[in-house]
């Protein structure tokens, strides 16, 4: 990979700027004696330094709670010549990329949340061997045309029955019948990035879908563990399960819910309620495992562009994926929602 501190500052420079242009903006009022007294904290910016296996770690941390709708033609980062891959392909690709949505009839706008943004590098000696742009949480929809990924998206797929019965043949569906799956049972499944035979794939991907091995679970409405052990029998395999296709183009998904935007946020507290953590887009010109400041683990980016949206502990310590869609969006995709105000939902 051919890549320089200059590439990686003027992309660092340009993802916090559009990330960052929706904060409010203020001017300063002075305060007497008794206001100052009864305030406390602590500045908006801050610094951190680690260490890890050799790796040496700068971080700064922003303070501050963003609301942003932006757009942006192209998202492109990692575009050189890889082993394995398709020539003139990146790391990550989405055309006509967008975060947060607008509603063209009342003029609302639908911003995409984030809390505590950081900015990080990462040092090996006196070089810099990576950067990345980070959100500890964050919340809304991120939309485009997603051509390639690197990195880690997990996505649950949860839903009634219904769908899978009506893509699947026959066959399947007696079977699914038989095990004491209904039409109104609530189905359950992980997907992950993939290849075309349904080998998870990290790097350029074009597919989402349930990794070979993985199976469909019933959460309610079926008889229960027999339903599942029954059910066990059937892995995804090459991206499909008994007839029933597994993997998806990304570029059916044109519009993806990060986070739980059922869960409304109360602005009065510290954090976004149903928001996904650990969120990061980061450049490296080898494999350097970042911090994740959740779960204080560590989770290795390859070398070139990667973006992370990893799974999370909510608020009862359950991990859960920061994408969750339904069966009919799997089988069938996402529309985009709407992101440019008086104009066609995407191109602003």
């Amino acid at each position: 990979m051919r890549a320089s501190s200059r590439l990686c500052f003027r992309v660092l420079t340009l993802l916090t700027a559009s990330l960052l242009a929706g904060a409010a903006q203020a001017r300063m009022e002075p305060m007497n004696d008794g206001e100052l007294a009864a305030v406390s904290g602590q500045g908006f910016l801050n610094l951190n330094a680690e260490s890890n296996a050799g790796i040496d770690y700068t971080r700064i941390n922003l303070g501050l709670k963003v609301e942003t709708q932006m757009n942006m033609n192209k998202l492109q980062l990692g575009l050189y010549p890889r082993a394995g891959e398709a020539a003139n392909s990146a790391d990550i690709l989405i055309n006509n990329f967008a975060l947060g949505s607008v509603n063209d009839a009342t003029g609302a706008i639908n911003p995409f949340m984030i809390n505590d943004p950081f900015i990080e590098m990462a040092y090996s000696g006196n070089k810099i061997v990576g950067l990345r742009v980070g959100f500890a949480e964050s919340k809304g929809t991120l939309s485009g045309d997603i051509k390639s990924l690197t990195g880690s998206v997990p996505v649950h797929i949860k839903g009634t029955a219904q769908p899978i019965y009506d893509a699947a043949p026959w066959y399947t569906d007696a079977l699914l019948f038989a095990a004491g799956v209904y039409t109104s049972s609530t189905m359950e499944a992980d997907a992950e990035l993939v290849d075309g035979s349904g080998n998870l794939d990290p790097v350029r991907a074009t597919l989402s879908g349930m990794p070979n091995g993985s199976t469909l679970n019933c959460t309610s409405g079926c008889l229960g563990g027999l339903t599942n052990a029954l059910l066990s029998l059937f892995t995804s395999q090459n991206c499909s399960v008994s007839g029933v296709n597994t993997c998806f183009p990304l570029t059916n998904f044109q519009s993806l819910p990060v986070g739980n935007s059922a869960i409304l946020d109360n602005p009065g507290t510290a954090t976004i309620e149903g928001a996904a953590k650990g969120f990061f887009i980061s450049m490296q010109t080898q494999a350097v495992a970042w911090k994740d400041l959740d779960s204080n683990t560590y989770k290795t980016a390859l070398a070139g562009a990667y973006l992370n949206i990893p799974k999370f502990k909510d608020a009862n310590g359950n991990l859960v994926a920061p994408i969750t869609i339904n069966f009919d969006q799997a089988f069938g995709g996402i529309p985009r929602v709407d992101t440019c105000l008086g104009t066609p939902d995407r191109g602003c």
